[in-house]
């Protein structure tokens, strides 16, 4: 791990962007013992002990509110926030972020922005008045992956409990556990330990593609489940949707009385991405013929978005859709990897 550059005796460090956007990792127990968000970017660098004797760290404030609470719009003037700063000389950038949406946030920036520096995101389980809060061992360990010099190879990154998961892999698996970010199916790239950043792997798979007018763009994600109907669906189309993202059972499944809902969404030009609720594997293509099966549905027209998850495949189709990609686009852009 490269900390500084030297040259001729001297050691330049490392510049980063600590941003603060809100959640528990800027959140104290007030009077009533409840977290609420108080702590700035500066209040987060303050917390910190000898690691700002190894960096120079510049505290930006964004916004100060609990994930749940994030929205495109939020999401657009972070990424115009990540891309000024990305111009200003800085060598990584670290996002504190509530971990509810955190996943949606980092895959979001992964897909919009293709900068030559690391992005960053953390945050903590515990707040900053919690016994053995985790707010400073993350937001050190995430300063660390931001100066490495092959981060900026593997995407935009989520470090906690120190461990380094890609944003296209990371998913939130433990509501309260500290070590709650996994790679469900190939693990973590990499880890910090004594202060320094080891690498396992470089993931493969990494799509940017920018962004286009996205502040208008509707998708809704419809579960499916046993005895769910086209209800939902037909909902969505009512209400102008531009995307669906159909969270089907198992392998590529749904139940038979949702087929009328999604056949009327893709004869209306409405795009359909099938998505799993069981959280690991891919789906079936040729194995099952019933109504409603894997093959059923792609002959209906349903586009197949593999092994993401329901809430990353909206992001990814809501960014495709702000740059005007048709029906066979699209297809290929959640497809191409595996068919």
């Amino acid at each position: 791990m490269v900390k500084g550059i030297i040259l001729e005796g001297a050691i330049f460090l490392k510049r980063i962007a600590l941003i603060s956007t809100g959640g528990t990792i800027a959140m104290e127990a007030d009077k009533s013992g409840l977290a609420v968000p108080t702590a700035g970017a500066k209040d987060l660098l303050d917390s910190l002990n000898n690691i700002k004797k190894e960096f120079i760290i510049d505290a930006i404030d964004f916004i100060n509110i609990p994930s749940a609470h994030m929205t495109i719009k939020d999401l657009i003037g972070l990424r115009n926030l990540v891309m000024d700063i990305s111009r200003k000389g800085y060598d990584g950038i670290v996002i504190t972020h509530g971990t509810d949406t955190m996943e949606e946030t980092a895959y979001f920036l992964d897909l919009t922005t293709d900068l030559n520096i690391p992005i960053v995101l953390t945050g903590s389980q515990r707040n900053l008045s919690a016994i053995s809060s985790d707010v400073a061992i993350n937001i050190m360990d995430s300063i660390r992956v931001a100066a490495d010099e092959m981060a900026a190879e593997m995407g935009v990154l989520i470090v906690f409990a120190s461990e380094i998961v890609p944003a296209r892999e990371a998913t939130k698996t433990h509501r309260t556990g500290l070590d709650t970010f996994k790679s469900l199916e190939f693990g973590h790239i990499g880890t910090i330990d004594n202060n320094r950043v080891l690498w396992f792997r470089k993931p493969i798979i990494k799509e940017t593609y920018g962004l286009g007018n996205i502040d208008n763009i509707v998708v809704d994600i419809i579960p499916s489940y046993l005895g769910s109907d086209s209800r939902n669906i037909r909902n969505s189309i009512r209400d102008g949707v531009d995307g669906i993202v159909l969270q089907s059972l198992g392998a590529g499944h749904i139940p038979k009385a949702m087929l009328d809902g999604i056949s009327e969404a893709i004869s209306l030009s409405i795009p359909v991405v099938l998505t799993s609720r069981t959280i690991k594997g891919r789906f079936f293509t040729n194995t099952y013929g019933f109504e409603g099966s894997e093959r059923h549905l792609r002959s209906l027209g349903v586009i197949f978005g593999e092994d993401l998850p329901s809430q990353k495949v909206r992001i990814k189709l809501m960014v495709l859709l702000s740059l005007g990609y048709d029906y066979d686009r699209i297809k290929y852009e959640f497809e191409k990897n595996y068919y």
